[in-house]
């Protein structure tokens, strides 16, 4: 493919002759994405605090009668300030470190691995649930979660044709449960299918 050919599919989306701003399949999916550019970032950061503000109002109101427990003499004392600083720092070091020797599965200009740049929902999602640390394993200790999760199975064994109905006796009711992991995946799969 000659050089002009590659610049005149650069202009437009390269799976269809339309124009990005043409593509709706094409502005859709670019809504999901920060974007190899951080296109969406503004989107993304406005989402970030609207969690952190709703995390810091759902603990403002419980029990508010009990004030603060870390006062603003704590937070101005040098212990404080010192450990904070640290943590700043190393936080501000990571981040680099990730940005400069991070694959970068963000790129559509890299494409050597089966990986790619994760959602926008899938990390807010994961970014407020970390806020809240719910655990899945009775629904005492996750009233939400658990029934997302329970939604979430069922919506899979649906698409996938699997059989939801307790009154069918003729095949098995499907489940399913959100893993840690791809390999934890990979792995229960073998168990439940063997």
């Amino acid at each position: 493919m000659g050089q002009d050919n590659l610049k005149d599919r650069a202009k437009g989306n390269i799976y269809t002759s339309k124009a990005p701003e043409d593509d709706e399949s094409h502005q859709m999916i670019s809504s999901l994405f920060l974007g190899p550019h951080a296109e969406n970032y503004e989107y993304f950061k406005s989402n970030i605090i609207a969690i952190l503000e709703t995390t810091r109002d759902a603990r403002l109101n419980y029990f508010p009668e009990d004030g603060p427990f870390i006062s603003e003499q704590v937070q101005a004392s040098a212990t404080f300030g010192k450990h904070t600083d640290k943590i700043g720092k190393a936080v501000k070091k990571a981040a680099e470190l990730l940005s400069r020797h991070s694959v970068p599965w963000w790129s559509p200009r890299y494409a050597a691995h089966m990986c790619m740049d994760m959602s926008m929902p899938s990390l807010l999602g994961y970014f407020m649930t970390m806020l809240y640390n719910p655990n899945n394993v009775t629904i005492e200790a996750s009233p939400l979660t658990m029934v997302a999760e329970i939604e979430a199975g069922q919506q899979i064994c649906e698409m996938l044709g699997y059989n939801l109905d307790p009154e069918a006796k003729d095949a098995p009711v499907g489940w399913g449960h959100i893993t840690c992991g791809g390999s934890v995946a990979n792995l229960e799969s073998i168990w439940a299918g063997g």
